[in-house]
């Protein structure tokens, strides 16, 4: 065992406990959170499975494999965000919405 491995052992599973109690989210959040993480654990103990399922999909070597995945992954999380960026936007905007007819004054005249 090279001496990288314990190491990203060690932050994956930090990252995962960070993760599961600091940061709220949804079951399927949770479950996606765990797959990568199981997935990078299996990468960093046996190297040699990037290489093999490289070869399965025609990608020439292992670490191209996993930078193509981390790509893909990282624009789904980008499209993720940027959707709860627009829900949150719709949200403040309706509640902006709601407090200002609340908080309206009758016109002058009227009583």
């Amino acid at each position: 065992m090279k001496l990288v491995q314990p190491i990203l052992l060690v932050l994956l599973a930090v990252a995962l406990v960070v993760y599961f109690a600091r940061l709220r989210s949804s079951l399927l959040d949770r479950a996606i959170v765990l797959l990568v993480v199981v997935v990078g654990a299996v990468f960093v103990s046996f190297p040699g499975a990037s290489q093999t399922i490289a070869g399965w999909v025609n990608v020439g070597r292992g670490v191209d494999l996993v930078f193509y995945l981390s790509i893909f992954g990282l624009g789904f999380y980008c499209l993720v965000l940027f959707s709860k960026i627009r829900r949150l936007e719709a949200d403040m905007t309706d509640l902006a919405r709601a407090v200002a007819i609340r908080d309206a004054n009758e016109p002058e005249g009227e009583s």
